[in-house]
């Protein structure tokens, strides 16, 4: 395998920077993969599922650039994507698309039997932690130990935007930490620990916010180039077989749980991510069954409150009323509000990175000639579409709490004595093995320091 590794972190980068610039012909792509992984196990039912993790990141490159080169060269090609795959892996000769079925089985994670968004993310990049002051939240591992980012052509814009997208849901698995036990009813909902909680949630949401829109404001030089992301990135979310499903960020588990828990649902949003089932870990899947069988927050809060399925026909001393008597009300609003403002900021990366560049495109009359569309997502999602869905995470059923003054909200919510805190950060873990994620439970409130009031502070990792 250390072979297999050194030709995608060198070779095949550079080979394909070749192919896609012409100076060099696809065919040689084939060849070169063949070449690359003659020596690998004659079975994948030999390699441990370590082994098999790290050889599906490799090979998902390997397989991604295949099926590009492969569509390029002729159109028709895309009506049998799966022959890009004909040659033999092994000292066995399997074929591809074979050998690649017996390693995703052999990792024990039921992963999909092509590249995929974990592995091409969560495995493939070092392991990252949330940390809010002393307090470690969440670790996503990964499954190499050399601190290396494996992409496609070796370019910095595919670096850094693997990197945002890992260290991203880094912090969305913090706050789905954080609201879970709350949502199983582990956690009473309108107890303190719970306004602790959905207060810790929303700032880590805001600190999500600012990563994101951070990234889209770095230099050209130092972060994305649209032409790249269009052009060059996006090129490689082609199908192995017609009808499967390309890695994308749609299928972050993490962004779609927190939907879930918050009661997000667009007429249709059930049978989307069931198409999207596919291109997820089975165990993703089955997280996402148990959390779509549960109500989401809002929907249990006001359920437990008597107030209804929304509070638009509260005057403002009703309201007050309500927030006294259940104080997680604020805070689920401010969470509520974070949610629908990252909502914002993935829509204003889509329209920076691709649909006004494809606009423009199409008004000179370049139209939109790739293997894949840069007109919608990979997962087929439109720019109007995800317009619906950034107003509908603002039109939440407790958005009539907007009238009140935020800083009242947040003072209930403890969010304000939160924020004199240490800010939560998110980073890569130090070269070592990454400790498993924290039980759910993780997210305790704090004992208030001697002489003090209790709330403020970060929480504490159990």
């Amino acid at each position: 395998m250390p072979a297999v590794a050194a030709w995608v972190s060198g070779p095949m980068p550079e080979l394909n920077r070749d192919i896609i610039a012409g100076r060099r012909p696809p065919g040689e792509f084939p060849v070169a993969v063949t070449a690359a992984l003659a020596g690998l196990p004659a079975a994948p039912q030999r390699c441990t599922p370590l082994e098999a993790r790290r050889l599906v990141v490799l090979l998902g490159l390997a397989g991604a650039a295949l099926g590009r080169h492969h569509q390029e060269r002729d159109t028709a090609h895309r009506r049998r994507p799966e022959r890009a795959f004909d040659l033999p892996v092994g000292e066995a000769c399997v074929p591809f698309l074979d050998y690649f079925t017996g390693l995703a089985e052999q990792t024990g994670a039921g992963h999909p039997d092509r590249d995929a968004y974990a592995s091409l993310t969560r495995w493939n990049l070092p392991a990252t932690e949330v940390w809010w002051g002393e307090a470690r939240l969440a670790t996503l591992p990964g499954v190499f130990d050399d601190g290396q980012v494996r992409t496609y052509t070796g370019e910095r814009d595919e670096t850094g935007f693997f990197e945002l997208i890992k260290l991203s849901e880094t912090y969305e698995r913090a706050v789905n930490l954080a609201l879970a036990p709350i949502a199983e009813e582990s956690v009473d909902v309108c107890g303190a620990d719970a306004v602790h909680r959905l207060g810790v949630a929303a700032e880590l949401l805001d600190a999500l916010r600012r990563l994101n829109t951070g990234f889209a404001a770095l230099p050209a030089g130092d972060g994305l180039r649209a032409g790249h992301f269009m052009d060059v990135f996006r090129q490689f979310a082609v199908h192995w077989r017609p009808g499967d499903v390309p890695p994308s960020g749609a299928l972050d588990p993490e962004a779609i749980e927190r939907d879930l828990l918050l009661g997000i649902d667009l007429p249709g949003h059930r049978a989307h991510l069931a198409r999207l089932r596919p291109g997820l870990l089975a165990g993703e899947w089955d997280r996402l069954t148990a959390v779509m069988d549960r109500p989401g927050l809002p929907r249990m809060l006001l359920a437990r409150l008597g107030a209804g399925t929304d509070l638009s026909g509260r005057s403002p001393a009703g309201l007050r009323a309500l927030l006294g008597s259940c104080p997680a009300l604020a805070a689920l609003y401010l969470v509520l509000r974070a949610h629908a403002r990252v909502s914002s900021a993935h829509l204003m990366l889509a329209k920076k990175y691709l649909f006004a560049p494809q606009r423009d495109r199409d008004r000179t009359g370049a139209g939109d000639t790739g293997v894949v569309s840069n007109r919608r997502g990979t997962t087929g999602m439109d720019e109007r579409t995800l317009e619906r869905l950034v107003r509908l995470r603002g039109r939440h059923p407790l958005r009539a709490l907007r009238r009140l003054p935020t800083a009242d909200l947040e003072s209930l919510a403890g969010v304000d004595a939160l924020r004199r805190t240490q800010p939560p950060r998110v980073r890569f873990a130090p070269p070592s093995p990454p400790p498993s994620d924290p039980p759910s439970a993780a997210l305790v409130r704090p004992r208030p320091p001697a002489g003090g009031s209790g709330g403020g502070r970060p929480p504490d990792a159990s």
